[in-house]
């Protein structure tokens, strides 16, 4: 995937809203995944927020552990449905 000017909004309830450059817009709900060992540290708000884009993924990062996950992953994560 070109994730050029692909954008990423952090929303509540451990939301990302991704706006893709043709417009579509989606939105993967991590909620389910915040339990599994991979996204377990998402479970904290505060380093949830710190999600941004590296190109073609997700990173959240605060400085002491790092997490990545492709945008081809994420949105994925959402056909699963939880």
């Amino acid at each position: 995937m070109d994730a050029a000017d692909v954008t990423l909004q952090v929303l509540p309830a451990y939301q990302l809203k991704l706006t893709f450059p043709n417009g579509s817009e989606a939105v993967v709900d991590l909620k389910h995944r915040i339990n599994a060992i991979r996204f377990g540290r998402l479970a904290e708000p505060g380093f949830f927020s710190t999600a941004r884009l590296e190109g073609s993924e997700v990173v959240w990062d605060d400085g002491t552990y790092c997490l990545r996950a492709s945008i081809n992953e994420l949105l994925d994560s959402m056909q699963l449905g939880g």
